[in-house]
């Protein structure tokens, strides 16, 4: 007469995270600006509101939740469109303000 084999049943495997960026980032910085800066002689920013204050040494533009302030020198917009704005000149400092 054969034996009966006992089967066990495995523990649960756990389950992989695909979407690593939800534990680590809050929702509400996924849907902020997405900005580029490349060297200290250009900046991409998609998600500008508008534009507070321009001039050739200081630019203060207004995002969705507070603003950011760019100064530097010799400051020009090359495109604003759809709320991606080009800036080109010497950036020294960027800050973000509320």
């Amino acid at each position: 007469m054969a034996k009966k084999l006992k089967i066990e049943k495995s523990k649960a495997k756990n389950k992989w995270n695909l979407n690593p960026l939800t534990d680590v980032f809050d929702k509400d910085l996924l849907n902020g600006p997405y900005i580029e800066i490349c060297g200290n002689g250009k900046i991409e920013i998609d998600g500008c509101e508008g534009v507070y204050e321009y001039n050739s040494d200081y630019l203060k533009l207004r995002l969705k939740k507070g603003a950011i302030i760019i100064c530097g020198s010799d400051f020009d917009i090359l495109t604003f469109e759809n709320r991606l704005i080009t800036v080109r000149g010497k950036i020294s400092t960027i800050e973000f303000s509320n």
